[in-house]
């Protein structure tokens, strides 16, 4: 078992948003309409038209007052304070096996069962999706990785071992060495905080510094297709506080509801020495990566951005690296 804690972590936090306490500028305006028309872009709280004027209008003629100074610190836009206040921990089960040098082969195979949870994966990254509530950002983070499973081994080809002249020169003495990784996904996350929100109308409506995800009704089942990797059937849009929506207009979708794709691959590696004299050798190196050309998925659009989106939100856009072959050697005096 090895486990870790770590506490007061360093995070940024936007600190000069409008505050929560920021009055709805909508009410019951009768002429508010659909989410996506004019009226929800405009009128989201402070937030409208340019925030360093004092007064807007929206494209229906309605004035809205923009009050720069119903911020923490008047006249200044966006403020990223560093802290000291996130937490993570690591539990984990590690155990492995080694053959060291049985029958010409040398090798250990290795098994990690393992959780990491946190609110920032990485130090001082900016910033917390919530300014208001860190918790937000709680779950399984960017360096989680629940199964890992290495291997890795040398394996002295006993073929014209006993061999001699050129025989024994050329065809006896080769290695077969290589390593195997297979490991489950990590987190699909717009900036390792979750599936993203990508809307035309700002559902907080307090100026930005923040960033949303959408709603979910359900856990999305993993489809791991190229085209559909989850089943985005259970997102939505998150309901405008202005519109009586709740969690002030964040969605509820944490921010580890989707994993992305997992890696399978295999190096391998054919080498031979060839002695010269004693303080003299060649080395002959045959490799392969991705040795059975096996096609690892890589990112995962994770960026929702409503029912009429263009289509990508779930799809797989790129792969690890296809099979590469390489030819080396080397000259050691």
């Amino acid at each position: 078992y090895v486990g870790n804690v770590a506490w007061s972590q360093a995070d940024r936090r936007q600190i000069n948003n409008y505050p929560l306490s920021t009055p709805l500028l909508v009410g019951n305006d009768p002429s508010l309409s659909a989410p996506g028309s004019n009226d929800y872009l405009y009128y989201s709280r402070a937030n409208a038209g340019d925030p360093h004027n004092n007064s807007g209008t929206n494209p229906n003629g309605h004035t809205i007052p923009i009050a720069d100074q119903l911020r923490p610190y008047e006249g200044y836009g966006a403020i990223a304070q560093q802290e000291n206040q996130t937490n993570a921990n690591y539990n984990g089960f590690q155990t492995g096996l080694r053959l060291q040098n049985k029958w010409g082969l040398s090798g250990e195979i290795d098994y990690t069962y393992s959780h990491e949870i946190d609110i920032g994966s990485f130090d001082n990254s900016c910033c917390l999706s919530n300014p208001w509530d860190q918790n937000y950002d709680y779950g399984s983070g960017a360096l989680d990785r629940r199964h890992i499973l290495v291997a890795n081994y040398i394996y002295q080809l006993p073929f014209f071992k006993n061999s001699n002249g050129l025989e024994k020169t050329f065809l006896g003495g080769w290695e077969l060495a290589g390593t195997f990784v297979e490991e489950s996904g990590f987190l699909t996350a717009l900036n390792n905080q979750g599936v993203g929100l990508s809307l035309n109308y700002d559902t907080i409506g307090l100026g930005g510094g923040y960033r949303n995800r959408p709603d979910v009704s359900s856990k999305p089942k993993a489809l791991k297709k190229v085209d559909s990797w989850f089943d985005t059937t259970p997102f939505s849009a998150p309901t405008p506080v202005w519109a009586g929506g709740p969690n002030q207009g964040f969605g509820n979708a944490r921010k580890d509801i989707v994993i992305g794709p997992g890696r399978t691959n295999f190096t391998t590696s054919l080498y031979k020495t060839f002695n010269i004299k004693e303080v003299a050798h060649f080395e002959l190196r045959f490799e392969s990566f991705n040795t059975f050309n096996h096609t690892e998925f890589n990112n995962v659009n994770s960026n929702y951005n409503g029912p009429n989106q263009a289509g990508n939100f779930g799809k797989v856009s790129n792969t690890w690296d296809p099979r590469t072959l390489e030819l080396a050697g080397r000259f050691v005096f």
